[in-house]
């Protein structure tokens, strides 16, 4: 890592100068870090041990954690849902898959004029 870490960041240990006891590949959540030394301490995800030892911030890299990550990491029917979806910050499905599932519907155009006349909806256009 060519900077500074930050407490709570997630990082990988990608090589080992031999000053502490992560292996190569932990994954870790920054918990302190020494900028007199450029070291930091972590605690390995998953069983939160923390590990022996300061380790160099050239030691770790920080994981990145966008759609790469998550296509790799997430179970296969998890990526296609989230797939489906318009962006990561406001998931909602996007208009062809909207459309999909309302045409595939038994008769979808009674339902909806029957929740309509209802009055449950108010009026749509208020808002």
């Amino acid at each position: 890592m060519d900077r500074q870490p930050v407490v709570g960041e997630c990082v990988v240990v990608r090589d080992d100068s031999g000053e502490h006891a992560a292996l190569q590949g932990d994954r870790l959540v920054v918990c302190e870090v020494d900028d007199s030394d450029e070291t930091l301490r972590g605690v390995r995800r998953g069983d939160n041990s923390p590990v022996d030892g300061w380790i160099s911030w050239h030691d770790v890299e920080p994981i990145a954690f966008g759609w790469d990550y998550a296509r790799r990491h997430l179970p296969a029917e998890v990526v296609a849902l989230l797939s489906a979806c318009d962006g990561p910050h406001h998931l909602s499905l996007n208009l062809r898959i909207k459309e999909a599932i309302v045409h595939s519907l038994p008769d979808w155009k009674r339902r909806v004029l029957d929740v309509v006349a209802s009055g449950e909806l108010g009026n749509a256009f208020d808002h």
